[in-house]
Parts: structure tokens; C-alpha cells; sequence
């Protein structure tokens, strides 16, 4: 008996000193790249960290071997502690939709009295919520709420509770419900303290009241402030006695919309957000990886797609977190994440993509096979946390939508960042499980059986490494009987729910289609190791041993990862630079000069050998000189496809550089202006230049290629033909003329063009206010018009939508002085509704843009007014969308004829009763009145007289003595 009581004693003990949820996850999460630039730019501003840095010996960092040693001098750093106790932020929307936000914040703000008046939330535990039933509609980002969850740690949600013990982070903040979090950390009412709710018609206060942060013995830091939300929409945050110091403050819009503001709320600004506003708090040490990326690249060349940081300090990733990785630079579409360039900030001019902090090293063990002690579930390796983290430049943010939730990633898991435990990820990096299904009448139906193996299939494809028809077809569970938003991957778990398939088609339709390709996209691969230790001392031999260990056996592990479709390089040497690296395009019959460069001056004669497959040639060799940097040579498009450029020096102390190049005819190729479309046109000075990009699919550059320029009448243009250089952009300088266009083409594809314009005042042509249907000068009371001209809408196209109004994207339409409505605007056309009230006569229209690019008022031109002008626009079968023009009718057949022009209505009926003819014949008329839906337009049915010849023939209205132009009808 004694025993049994032992051991039970002992079980209990541990079971309260285990951690009760797996803290240890990756820290990579959307934001996370904003986040680090924020703290580092931050932490530059403190005077005794830049005094340290200026008198830090140099080199900040050092080789051993293939491992960078660099000082944690300035390196080390605190992030960001909790500045805003005894302090106030008040969010105010700023438009009618109360979608977007701005912010003050100041002294005091807390309302004790207001506190102690609440009614306590009874019974809330830790990781606990409550629904909440609110005293008014409160406005969110857009969307109306009348109840909301009160979380216990520290945040209200709406549309759904948020209760998980995961780690409260920025990126659960932003991929969550919608969020308002005054104090978003792991806090505990159930030891300490109270949660208070005050309500009146027009404000809801919440306020903890020394609530404490949770801990496993005692009672954690308390803390004390109140969040209030107001009927008009505004949210009021308050902080009076914090000791904890580590959380997220902010609003949120959930689920990842609109883009994020990391940012500081003790600094004001006068911006305005239509994302999530926040800020992160951490009291602990933490590595500034932007600041050791520019170390880095002190001493080492811009030559490496990863760098990979450890230190061993002991100094975690962030809380509960092994690793993390940031996005420094992407490029890719299709794969659910932003185009970003950071690089200048990490010191990076060009080639550096990511930058992994993968913790202390005291955290792995020395074997890189062996299981990492916090990742025991998901069985993690060293080599596979530092594989999920390099995988993070592609994946995991896809998904498909879910058919009860359209705003759900049902293939998405922890931060919106990794697989969901409950996809059959095929045993991914990047979490979820391979998930056996045991069939439609087994129970449990389904069996998680491997994790964390290797990039699979649609991983692959993601990475641009797959053919997406290779690509097989997968699942996930919904309404899955294991909870599985922030669970890791774990082999063995059984449990019920029902299958979805997901095919690749599936998610190319979520997510667009990856670019660019499989054919084309980077799959060789750089990584830097690098190691932070205390500034003046050296790591230990068994330091170094296991971090070596790590580095040489991640490049066979990544390429067996990938299936053998990619490879990466963790050694440290010299870089050489390929122009066209990591890809670039070359037109079929064309020539195009590319270099090789180095980072300094060569010391001797460096001969680079090239080598192709043949779809594109190159010279055998290349040499730079010595006390150079650069060696060029031609490049010429055989065929078509896609071909792999190798430049190798022949000093085995610079790394070989790769590049694909795609072949294409000219034909196959596009044209884009990327600068200097649609400038005004200024009184005095000239224009910047038209920068064209030639182009493919893949938005591959295409240098060498000739772009011929054609001005429009009396304008000019100082060279008419340009090659595209390495970036595949050609530019030209013109003076535009009387239509202030600039056509722009291929030389070798005329067929492949593209138009730039340069915006004056708005122009109306003589002449050029007409009806819309039959381009009869002049107007008619509530009928369609068109106006031509030149830059008559500021450069916009736009078509109008509903309801209709009297502005459309910045462009106005005046008649007599009176707003008509616009219902298509360009440039070059107008399409508009004339005010019903005009009077038979003449009337002034005028032009005027307001917005994005105010040019003015155009000239005022004098236009005829006319009580009746019918035009046609169209006619129809009866009961189709068949053009009588095309699919011929029968006599005794109906058509019906779309109008315009036709005056005033009485009831359902033209006021002046409508006449048709056809092929000459008068026709009996079965209505003639408004066609539903649609302002000024007018719909005639009529009968095909017997009699009419067969063939095309003419109709035409007839109004009073006034007849419509004519429009082709087909009679059989």
C-alpha cells in the first residue's frame, strides 16, 4: 500500500510540474518579419546599445570552418518591455463602414469607478470564455455585433470563443476570430482576482482586476486593466497596475485580413489601418536576427538564400517557441504569401531570402537524428526543425475554403502557418500527419500513422520543385472528434469525423496558380550557420562538433526532404555572382549579354567555366582579369524550353552559381509599363520616362530584346528602338501630342503591345457628346450618352456598379452645372445617364476629375437636346440572349429591341408610342416601355410581320417623326 501511495504522490507531483500544453512550438507566424523589423528598429534608437556596437572590436564575426562565430554584442538584446502601464489607446474608426482605424494614446484613461460598478463574470476559469450579450450593434472592422466572448486571458473575440492554451502570440492574434485584446496573455482568474463587466446604452466596460498570470505553483503577476467599447464604434484600452510583461495589445480583424501594423503605441502617428493594429511585448532576451544578418554580411559575401542563427547563451527563439523563420525576400504568387522585399534592412542587396533563429543549441541534442526533448509528440529531429523552418519560405499558408465557412482554412493549423493537425499532410515539415482512412464504416475512421518525414507532394509544388499534375490528391477531416487548432503532429491518434478530398486543382483555385513554375523556379539552394556566443569567448569543441553535425547533414537530409528535386549548400565560400540567377528568359533567335561577378577584386586571373544543355549557348569559359570584378558574355535562344546555366570558377573557393533560362518565342512573350504611365502632363519641364518590361508567364525577365515606340499624332519620342537590359526593361523618353499616347511593341512580334498615356486637362472632342446607341450628336432627357475626348478620367477605367451615383473613380459629368451619372469612364470614353429634367434645346457638359488624379475641368461643348432620340443598341430573340442580327426569326416570331433615347414614361409605357419597322414593314408592337433594372434604357417587343424577305434586313423606331438608326435583324 505504502508503494502504490509513492508512486501515485509522485505521479501527482509531476503531473503539476509538467508544462500543461506543449509550449514548444515554431514561432513562425504572418506579421512575423514586421515584427522583427519593428523590434530592431526600436532597439536601434537605444544609445547604450549604438555605443556598444561603435566599440565592439571587429570583425564582428568569424569563420570556423563552415560555422560563423559572431559576437553577441549588440546582438543580444532586450525586445520590447511593457511601456504603456497608468497609460490609455484609443482606437477611433475614421469612415462610415467603420473599416478602417487611427489611434491616440496618453496619460490615465483608467476608470476605477467604473471597475468596482461591474457585475463579476462568475465562474471564468484559466484558458476560459464566456458569450456576452452586448447593450447595442457595435461596429468591427465592418461588421455589426450584438454578443462577443469574454476570453480570460485577456482579449474579447467576436463570432467565436478563443480559449486554447497555445502561446499567445501576434500571429494567433492576427489569424484568429476578430479581436480586441488589451492584455493578451496566459492569465488565470482562477487563482486570483476578478473579471467585471459594466454595461450602459452606450458603453461596455470589461476590466481584470488583478488578474494574475498563469503559473504552475502559486499565484503568478497580477494585473489590473479594462477595455471599453462604445455604440459608436470606438474601443478605449487601459492599463493601472501591470506586472506581467509579456503580451500583444491591439485590435484585430481575424483571419489574416488586410495587412498588419506592428507598431509601438507610445509613439503617435496619424496613420490610419484597415488591418490589424498591434504591438508585442517581451521582457526577456531575445537575438536581433535583422541586426545579425547585417553582421553577417560584414564579412561574408551576399550569397546565400538562408542564413540559420543558434547561440549558445541559452537564449530562446521567443516564449514557447524552438524556432522561428522570416520571409526577408519572396517573389512568388500562389502560395498564400505576400510579395516582400526587406533585404536592404538585413544588409542583403540581393539574393538573401530568409533568416531562421533556431534557439539555443542547448535545446537539441547532439545527434542530429535524434528526437528533440520539447518535440517528443511530433517526434522532431534537429535536422527537421531546421527543414520546417527553411520550408517556411514557401509553406504552409494555403487552403482550401471550408463549404460552412467560407472564411476558414480547414487546411491550416497553429498561427495559420502549418498544416492542421487534422490534413493529411502525407507527414509534412510543416506538421499535420499522415492520416490513414479505415474506411466509411470503421470507428474510429481515421488514424494519424507517420509525421514530420519530409516535404511532401504538395509541399513540393508550393516550393516550385513539382509538376502540379504530379501532385496527388489528399484530405482533410472536418468535424473532427479531436480538437486540432493548436495540436503537433502525433502518430497513433485515432478519431472520427468526415472526409474532404482536396485535389491540387482544388487549391490552385484557392490560391491561384504558382509562379513562378516548376520549369523555372530556384532549386538550388545556400544556407549560412551561424553561432551567437558571449563577445570574447570561443564556443567549446563539443559546441562545435554538434553544430557541425546539424550543418553537414542538413544538405543530404534536404535533398532527400524534397525528393531529390532540390539541393542546398551549408558551406561558407566565396560568392560569384550569375547576371540571370536565379532565373531569367531569352527570346528564340535573339542575343542577350549576362556577366559573372564577384564581390571584390579577383587577386588572379578567375576563369568561369559555363555550360548549358544546348537550348541556349554560351562560351565555353569566361575569365575574369585580375583587380576585376566582372566578365560578361552573350547568351543566345536556340529552343524553346527551359535550359540550366552552371558557371563554375575554377578557384575552388568560390561557390558555383545556377541559373534556368526559358527560351521563348517572341510571340509567348508580354509587354507591362511599370513606370511612367498616366503622368500629368506639367506646364513647364518634361516627363520622366516610360519604362516598359518585356516578359513571360513566369514574370521572367527578358533581356536583349528589341521594343519598338510609336507616338500618336504630333507626339514624339527621342529613340524609337530600345533593347531591354539585364532586367528585361527597356525605357524611352517622349513628348506626348494631341491624343498623348505612346505605343509600345516587340520588333520581333508586333502582335505583342502595350499603350502608355500621359494625362492633360481633361478634352471633349467636337462633337463628341452623343447617344450612346446610335452616335447622333446630341442629347436626350434620361437617356444613355457618351462623351469622347483625351484624358477625360485622370487615367481610371471603371464600369459602375450598384446602386448608381454621380461620381465614378474621381470622374464627374456635368450638364447645365447638374451631376449626371456616370456609368463607364475612361480616358477616351464616357458613358453617362442625361438628367431626366433637361429641356428640348442646347445644354453645357463639362468634365471634371477629382480623384486619384485630379487634371480638372475639361472644355465646356454646347450639345442639342432633344424630347425624342431614339437609338439601338441591340436586338434580341424574344426570351434569349440570341442576336436577332445572327440567329434569324420567323414571322409571327418576337425580338426585342434595347433603346435608348426614347423620352418621357408613363406607367410601363413610353409616353410617345414607338413604331418598328422591318425590312421595311411596319411591325405590331407588344410593349414599349423602361427595360427593367437599368436607368435610361428602354426595351420594344415586336412581331416579324409577315411577309418579310427572307435574309438581313434593317428595323428601326419610330418616334413622333424621329427614327432610331438601324439594326440588322435575320429572318428565315
Amino acid at each position: 500500500m505504502t508503494k502504490t501511495k509513492s508512486f501515485t504522490l509522485l505521479f501527482l507531483f509531476a503531473a503539476a510540474a509538467w508544462p500543461r500544453t506543449d509550449r514548444q512550438t515554431c514561432g513562425s507566424y504572418p506579421g512575423r518579419g514586421q515584427e522583427e523589423l519593428l523590434l530592431h528598429r526600436q532597439s536601434m534608437r537605444d544609445p547604450a546599445k549604438i555605443a556598444a556596437l561603435r566599440a565592439a572590436a571587429k570583425p564582428a564575426s568569424r569563420d570556423q570552418g563552415n560555422i560563423v562565430i559572431m559576437d553577441d554584442t549588440g546582438v543580444v538584446t532586450r525586445r520590447n518591455t511593457f511601456n504603456l502601464d497608468r497609460r490609455f489607446v484609443l482606437f477611433q474608426p475614421v469612415n462610415p463602414a467603420i473599416s478602417e482605424y487611427s489611434f491616440q494614446s496618453g496619460e490615465g484613461g483608467y476608470d476605477a469607478g467604473i471597475a468596482q460598478a461591474g457585475t463579476p463574470v462568475s465562474g471564468i476559469g484559466d484558458d476560459d470564455a464566456r458569450p456576452i450579450d452586448l447593450p447595442f450593434a457595435f461596429r468591427f472592422y465592418g461588421n455589426s455585433y450584438t454578443s462577443a466572448f469574454l476570453n480570460s486571458d485577456g482579449n474579447i473575440t467576436f463570432g467565436a470563443a478563443d480559449s486554447a492554451s497555445a502561446d499567445r502570440s501576434i500571429g494567433r492574434m492576427t489569424s484568429g476570430p476578430p479581436r480586441i485584446a488589451p492584455f493578451y496573455a496566459d492569465l488565470d482568474p482562477s487563482r486570483s482576482g476578478s473579471i467585471r463587466m459594466n454595461a450602459t446604452p452606450d458603453r461596455v466596460t470589461f476590466s481584470w482586476d488583478a488578474v494574475p498570470e498563469y503559473q504552475d505553483f502559486g499565484v503568478g503577476p497580477r494585473n489590473t486593466f479594462q477595455v471599453s467599447l462604445f455604440a459608436d464604434g470606438r474601443v478605449l484600452i487601459a492599463w493601472e497596475g501591470i506586472s506581467s510583461r509579456d503580451a500583444v495589445v491591439g485590435i484585430a480583424p481575424g483571419s489574416l485580413r488586410g495587412a498588419s501594423a506592428i507598431l509601438s503605441f507610445s509613439t503617435p502617428s496619424t496613420s490610419t489601418y484597415s488591418g490589424a493594429v498591434i504591438e508585442g511585448f517581451n521582457s526577456t532576451e531575445r537575438v536581433d536576427i535583422v541586426l545579425a544578418a547585417q553582421k553577417f554580411f560584414e564579412t561574408h559575401d551576399d550569397n546565400y538564400d538562408y542564413i540559420a542563427i543558434y547561440n549558445n547563451i541559452g537564449i530562446p527563439a521567443d516564449n514557447g517557441a524552438v524556432a522561428f523563420e522570416v520571409t526577408v525576400r519572396n517573389n512568388r504568387t500562389g502560395i498564400g504569401d505576400p510579395i516582400v522585399d526587406d533585404g536592404f534592412e538585413y544588409g542583403s542587396a540581393s539574393r538573401l531570402q530568409a533568416v531562421l533563429n533556431m534557439g539555443p543549441l542547448s535545446q537539441y541534442p547532439v545527434n542530429p537524428n535524434a528526437v528533440v526533448p520539447s518535440r517528443i509528440t511530433s517526434r522532431d529531429t534537429p535536422l527537421t526543425v531546421l527543414g520546417h523552418e527553411a520550408g517556411h519560405l514557401w509553406l504552409a499558408f494555403v487552403s482550401v475554403p471550408d463549404p460552412d465557412n467560407p472564411s476558414a482554412t480547414p487546411m491550416l493549423g497553429r498561427q495559420t502557418a502549418h498544416w492542421a493537425f487534422t490534413f493529411n499532410s502525407e507527414a509534412s515539415l510543416l506538421e499535420g500527419n499522415r492520416i490513414r482512412d479505415n474506411g466509411a464504416g470503421a470507428s474510429p475512421r481515421f488514424t494519424t500513422t507517420a509525421t514530420v518525414e519530409g516535404y511532401a507532394p504538395l509541399d513540393q509544388y508550393l516550393m516550385g520543385f513539382r509538376d502540379p499534375r504530379d501532385v496527388p490528391s489528399s484530405f482533410y477531416v472536418a468535424r473532427a472528434s479531436v480538437g486540432s487548432a493548436n495540436r503537433s503532429p502525433q502518430a497513433g491518434v485515432s478519431f472520427d469525423g468526415e472526409r474532404r478530398d482536396v485535389s491540387i486543382d482544388d487549391v490552385v483555385a484557392a490560391s491561384g496558380v504558382r509562379r513562378p513554375d516548376f520549369t523555372v523556379s530556384q532549386r538550388r539552394f545556400r544556407m549560412a550557420i551561424v553561432l551567437v556566443a558571449r563577445e570574447g569567448s570561443q564556443p567549446t569543441a563539443e559546441e562545435m562538433a554538434q553544430i557541425e553535425g546539424y550543418r553537414a547533414g542538413f544538405d543530404p537530409f534536404f535533398a532527400r526532404a524534397s525528393g531529390d528535386r532540390a539541393s542546398m549548400d551549408t558551406s561558407l565560400l566565396r560568392g560569384l555572382r550569375l547576371s540571370v540567377a536565379p532565373a531569367s528568359g531569352i527570346a528564340i533567335g535573339t542575343a542577350a549579354a549576362a556577366f559573372v561577378e564577384l564581390a571584390a577584386d579577383a587577386e588572379s586571373p578567375l576563369t568561369v567555366t559555363l555550360r548549358t544543355t544546348g537550348l541556349v549557348t554560351a562560351p565555353a569559359s569566361v575569365t575574369i582579369p585580375a583587380g576585376e570584378r566582372r566578365a560578361s558574355f552573350e547568351l543566345r535562344g536556340v529552343s524553346a524550353g527551359v535550359d540550366d546555366l552552371e558557371a563554375s570558377p575554377a578557384d575552388t573557393r568560390y561557390a558555383s552559381a545556377h541559373a534556368r533560362i526559358q527560351g521563348n518565342a517572341a510571340t509567348a512573350l508580354r509587354l507591362e509599363v511599370t513606370s511612367g504611365d498616366k503622368q500629368q502632363i506639367p506646364q513647364s519641364g518634361t516627363l520622366a520616362p516610360i519604362v516598359v518590361r518585356v516578359a513571360d508567364a513566369n514574370n521572367l525577365p527578358y533581356p536583349g530584346v528589341e521594343i519598338v515606340a510609336t507616338p500618336a499624332a504630333g507626339a514624339s519620342v527621342q529613340a524609337v528602338r530600345v533593347t531591354t537590359g539585364q532586367d528585361g526593361a527597356a525605357s524611352f523618353v517622349w513628348t506626348p501630342g494631341s491624343t498623348n499616347e505612346l505605343r509600345l511593341s516587340l520588333a520581333a512580334a508586333p502582335n505583342v503591345v502595350v499603350t502608355a498615356t500621359a494625362l492633360g486637362k481633361p478634352t471633349i472632342a467636337a462633337n463628341g457628346v452623343v447617344n450612346a446607341a446610335s452616335f447622333t450628336p446630341g442629347l436626350a432627357p434620361g437617356g444613355i450618352a457618351s462623351i469622347f475626348g483625351s484624358s477625360l478620367a485622370g487615367g481610371s477605367r471603371a464600369t459602375t456598379g450598384f446602386p448608381l451615383g454621380d461620381e465614378l473613380a474621381g470622374v464627374r459629368v456635368l450638364v447645365n452645372g447638374v451631376r449626371a451619372i456616370p456609368i463607364y469612364v475612361s480616358d477616351g470614353q464616357i458613358n453617362f445617364i442625361a438628367p431626366a429634367a433637361l429641356e428640348p434645346g442646347e445644354a453645357e457638359v463639362a468634365v471634371v476629375t477629382v480623384a486619384p488624379a485630379a487634371t480638372g475641368t475639361s472644355n465646356t461643348v454646347r450639345a442639342t437636346v432633344r424630347a425624342l432620340d431614339p437609338g439601338i443598341f441591340g436586338i434580341l430573340r424574344a426570351g434569349t440572349t440570341q442576336l436577332a442580327g445572327t440567329n434569324p426569326s420567323a414571322p409571327g416570331e418576337v425580338i426585342e429591341i434595347y433603346a435608348t433615347g426614347m423620352g418621357a414614361v408613363s406607367g410601363e409605357a413610353t409616353v410617345t408610342p414607338a413604331q418598328v419597322r422591318i425590312g421595311g414593314s411596319a411591325a405590331q408592337v407588344l410593349y414599349s416601355g423602361p427595360a427593367p433594372g437599368f436607368p435610361g434604357l428602354y426595351q420594344v417587343n415586336a412581331v416579324v410581320p409577315a411577309g418579310v424577305a427572307s435574309g438581313q434586313v434593317d428595323a428601326v423606331l419610330v418616334q413622333g417623326q424621329t427614327v432610331s438608326n438601324a439594326s440588322p435583324v435575320q429572318i428565315r
